[in-house]
C-alpha cells in the first residue's frame, strides 16, 4: 500500500500541482469580490447646482442678473427643489423669471422674501433629463443702499442645506449634491446711470408666449363639481408674468347681464362664472417684456342650425356625384 501511495505521489506532475495553486488563487479572488460587492455601499449618483455668474462686481442700485443653474453630470433627474438664501441687506430681489427654464412643471411656483431674504421652487421634467447647463431660473437683483460707512460690501447668495434633486429612477432617490454658492462686491460710488441688465433683455425681447389650448373640465373633487378651465404655455424668453380670463357674449357682455365683461386675472385651474358654458372664454397671457397673447374658446351654441344645414348639402352633392358616377359606369358595361 505504502509503494502505490508513493507511486501516486510521483504520478503528480509539475503541471497538475500549478494548475491547483491557480484554481486556489482565483477562488480566493472570487471571494473577496463577493465580499467587496456585498459590503461597499450603493452609490448615489450626484448633481451639481450652481448660480451664475459665480462672483461680480456691481455699483449701488445697479440692477443684475443671477441664472441658477444645475449640470446632472450624466444622470436623468426628474424633479428638483431649490432653496436659496441671500444677503437681504445688500440685495434686493426685483423680480423671478421662469423664461426657457428646462422646468416644465411647476408644482411650487417661485416665491421669495426681501425681507427674510430667501427664494424657494419645485420644479418637474416629465419623463426625466440630462443636462450639463440647465437653466432652472433667473434672479433679478437690485443692489440696495447699505449703511457701511462707505465701505465696500460683500453679498453672497447660497443655496440651502434643503434643497433637492430626484433622480428618474421610479424611485425618486435623492441625488448627492454639490451646491457651489455665489458673493458679490457691492461699491458705494454710484454711477451716472446705474447698470441694469434685466432691462436690456427686457427690451431684446419681442417674442410672443408659446401657443396654447384652453381645456374645459369637471371634477366632483374640484370647485365643488362646477366647470373650471385649464391653461399653460411657456416663454422661451423673459418669462411668463401673467394671465387674464375673459367670459362674454357675442356683444362683448357678461352672459344675462347689462354689464361689459372685463378681463380678470387669473391662474390655472380657473373657475368659470358661466356655468351654462354658453359665453365666449379668452385667455390672455403676458410676458415680462409685455408681449402677449390671446386664445379662444367658443361655446357650443356657437355651431347653429345653419352650420348643419351646410354639411348635410355637401354631404347630398357628394351623394349625387357618386350616384352620377355610378350611372354613368353602369351604361359603359
Amino acid at each position: 500500500m505504502e509503494v502505490k501511495v508513493k507511486k501516486r505521489t510521483k504520478s503528480s506532475s509539475p503541471i497538475k500541482m500549478q494548475n491547483l495553486k491557480w484554481q486556489f488563487k482565483i477562488q480566493n479572488l472570487l471571494i473577496i469580490l463577493i465580499i467587496s460587492f456585498i459590503f461597499v455601499p450603493t452609490v448615489v449618483f450626484g448633481a451639481i447646482l450652481y448660480l451664475e455668474p459665480e462672483d461680480g462686481q456691481y455699483y449701488l442700485e445697479d440692477v443684475f442678473v443671477v441664472e441658477i443653474k444645475i449640470n446632472t453630470e450624466g444622470e436623468e433627474i426628474n424633479a428638483i427643489k431649490v432653496d436659496l438664501a441671500f444677503s437681504q441687506d445688500v440685495l434686493e430681489i426685483k423680480d423671478f423669471s421662469q423664461g426657457n427654464s428646462i422646468l416644465a412643471l411647476w408644482p411650487e411656483g417661485p416665491s421669495f422674501s426681501n425681507q427674510t431674504g430667501k427664494i424657494h421652487f419645485i420644479g418637474g421634467i416629465p419623463g426625466g433629463y440630462s443636462v450639463e447647463d440647465g437653466l432652472l431660473g433667473k434672479i433679478i437683483f437690485r443692489a440696495r443702499e447699505t449703511t457701511q460707512n462707505g465701505r465696500r460690501n460683500y453679498a453672497k447668495v447660497e443655496f440651502l442645506e434643503s434643497s433637492q434633486v430626484l433622480l428618474n429612477d421610479g424611485l425618486a432617490t435623492p441625488a448627492k449634491l454639490t451646491m457651489k454658492e455665489a458673493i458679490f462686491n457691492i461699491l458705494p460710488e454710484k454711477l451716472e446711470v446705474p447698470g441694469d441688465q434685466w432691462r436690456e433683455e427686457l427690451e431684446k425681447d419681442d417674442v410672443r408666449p408659446e401657443p396654447f389650448e384652453i381645456i374645459i373640465y369637471q371634477d366632483p373633487t374640484i370647485f365643488e363639481g362646477k366647470y373650471f378651465i385649464i391653461f399653460s404655455t411657456v416663454d422661451k424668453q423673459t418669462g411668463i408674468d401673467y394671465y387674464e380670463i375673459l367670459e362674454a357674449d357675442k356683444r362683448g357682455y357678461r352672459r344675462g347681464t347689462t354689464q361689459k365683461a372685463e378681463w380678470e386675472k387669473g391662474e390655472s385651474p380657473y373657475l368659470l362664472e358661466d356655468q351654462s358654458l354658453k359665453s365666449i372664454i379668452k385667455v390672455k397671457v403676458v410676458d415680462k417684456a409685455g408681449n402677449e397673447r390671446i386664445v379662444e374658446y367658443l361655446p357650443l351654441e356657437k355651431i347653429t342650425w345653419k352650420y348643419w344645414l351646410l354639411w348635410a348639402i355637401i354631404i347630398l352633392l357628394l351623394l349625387g356625384v357618386m350616384f352620377w358616377l355610378w350611372k354613368e359606369y353602369t351604361k359603359k358595361h
